[in-house]
C-alpha cells in the first residue's frame, strides 16, 4: 500500500492499494471486510482528533501458538468475528475490569484510621 501525501496546502492524503497488497494482508490474516479495495482513494486531511478507542494501530507482536490457535478456531464459524477483533475483545474485557480506581479505593479505606477505629468498635458490640 502506497501512502502519498500531495501539496501540504490542499491537505489531501491518496492511498493505493493494488492486488499484490490485498493478498499481503490476507496472509497476514487481516479480515477481508477490513482489506481496502484496489485503486486510489483521496481523503482529505482533518483536524479532528481521533479518540484512543476509535484509532487502530498496527503493531508486530508475538504470541503463544497455542493462544493465536485457539482464537482462529474460534473465528471459524460462519458468522464469527475475526481472530483479531476477538482477541482485541478480550484484551479490552480485561482492561475494562482492570479499574485502578478500585484498588485505589480499598488501599484508602484500609489505610483510613477513622474508617479502622470505626470497624473495630462495630465488631466489638457484636
Amino acid at each position: 500500500m502506497m501512502e502519498q501525501e500531495t501539496d501540504s496546502t490542499d491537505k489531501i492524503i491518496e492511498f493505493e492499494t493494488t492486488q499484490e497488497d490485498r493478498e499481503k494482508m490476507r496472509s497476514e490474516g487481516v479480515a477481508e471486510d477490513e482489506i481496502p479495495p484496489i485503486g486510489i482513494r483521496r481523503y482529505a486531511r482533518s483536524r479532528f482528533i481521533v479518540k484512543a478507542r476509535d484509532a487502530k494501530v498496527k503493531i508486530s507482536l508475538y504470541l503463544d501458538g497455542d493462544i493465536l490457535e485457539y482464537f482462529r478456531r474460534r473465528a471459524e464459524p460462519p458468522h464469527a468475528a475475526p481472530y483479531q477483533t476477538q482477541i482485541n475483545n478480550e484484551l479490552r474485557r480485561i482492561m475494562e475490569n482492570d479499574s485502578p480506581d478500585a484498588a485505589s479505593l480499598e488501599n484508602d479505606i484500609l489505610n483510613n484510621e477513622e474508617f479502622l477505629r470505626a470497624l473495630k468498635e462495630k465488631l466489638e458490640l457484636v
